[in-house]
């Protein structure tokens, strides 16, 4: 009898999980099946498969009390919680006991454990929502000291749960992209170009998408992000003035052709958003070349950063962005950073670059040290 019961708690646990909704509601579902399945005061859930933003993608329950992870906007998942993802997934393996990744003096120096140490929360059950080496996001169970350890059947229980959580994941994941394209696609007649949706009070860009070359946050998104707000920002004080620019505001993908307000939708959490519509303005634009670190080098370049921040946010040496620079200039046929930028957000057609027309060499000041990085 008490086995028929506990699983008709797995069941309904399961059925809980694969259904979908908002983004928030699944999130709930996902640690009321956890708790349900395995007692614990706190649960907590980080959802999506970015490391930028899986982590400030949160919900966590403590006693009832459901609320975001504290301190996660500017943290990555991976940080938060002290682990790599290649390790996670290349295991079929997804919940651990906190003690098994880490030692208890390590674990509570980790971005996650020492924003929360007042809860008193002692034991952790840590369940990585992986599937076919892709990490869709990170789960967990908390408790207190007298609510005692989580025990090996502990593990197994929500181990059983594991792939009833990655298939809602999936499913919720394509329920909200579709969703979110549906209502930026609402403000424009035209689906061609890049969509980036904002949030215009937290300033963060919180969506984007382009349906030909599809996106790469770390590459597309992240580098230039406040530099997507401000476009948006001055697309909508022009459109509310009734102005035109004179200059439509500019990006790495091209320049903006419209700008739409969608306040108030739940997809997006019913925040003060807008959305703006980038087109390139060459198809063939030269950028489309280079290679994907080269493109990464060059975006940041005409955001305006300086070498030292392009060596910070790349994660490569001042010497090695130089090396892609003189890369860069030599193949976009420029000689400094003014000119990059005028190649990359004006460029020419190709019937007035004719290819007979020798590149001229890059900038001689790299050698030393290129003033238009510094």
């Amino acid at each position: 009898m008490e086995e028929s019961t506990q699983l008709s708690v797995l069941d309904a646990a399961r059925l809980s999980v694969v259904q979908h909704g908002t983004r928030a509601s699944f999130r709930r579902r996902v640690m009321d099946a956890m708790r349900q399945v395995v007692p614990a005061s706190s649960a907590f859930f980080c959802f999506g498969t970015e490391d930028t933003r899986a982590y400030a993608d949160s919900s966590r329950i403590v006693d009832g009390t459901t609320s975001g992870l504290k301190g996660s906007d500017a943290v990555r998942l991976t940080q938060a919680f002290g682990f790599e993802t290649k390790s996670v997934v290349e295991t079929t393996r997804r919940v651990y006991v906190a003690g098994e990744l880490y030692p208890e003096d390590e674990r509570m120096k980790l971005p996650y454990f020492a924003e929360h140490a007042s809860d008193g929360m002692k034991h952790t059950l840590l369940f990585f929502l992986h599937e076919g080496g892709v990490l869709f996001g990170l789960a967990g169970l908390e408790r207190r000291e007298a609510e005692g350890e989580f025990t090996p059947e502990d593990v197994k229980k929500i181990e059983s749960l594991g792939p009833f959580v990655v298939a809602g994941v999936r499913t919720q994941l394509s329920y909200d992209e579709l969703s979110r394209e549906a209502v930026a696609l609402r403000a424009f007649s035209k689906v061609s170009g890049t969509l980036f949706v904002i949030d215009r009070e937290r300033r963060k860009v919180v969506w984007a998408a382009n349906r030909e070359r599809g996106i790469d946050w770390e590459t597309d998104v992240a580098p230039i992000a406040d530099h997507i707000v401000d476009a948006a920002e001055q697309s909508l004080a022009a459109r509310a003035k009734g102005d035109a620019l004179p200059t439509p505001p500019r990006l790495p993908s091209g320049a903006v052709v419209g700008v739409a307000k969608i306040d108030g939708d739940p997809v997006f959490g019913s925040a003060k958003c807008a959305v703006i519509r980038v087109e390139p303005q060459d198809k063939a634009a030269p950028i489309e070349g280079l290679s994907r670190r080269e493109r990464e080098i060059a975006r940041l370049l005409v955001a305006g950063y300086s070498g030292v921040n392009v060596a910070a946010i790349s994660g490569l040496s001042e010497n090695t962005v130089r090396t892609y620079v003189r890369r860069l200039y030599q193949k976009l046929g420029v000689a400094n950073r003014a000119d990059l930028v005028r190649k990359l957000m004006s460029p020419e057609p190709k019937s007035q670059a004719p290819s007979s027309v020798l590149a001229p060499p890059p900038d001689s000041a790299l050698i030393d040290g290129d003033d238009t990085l510094d």
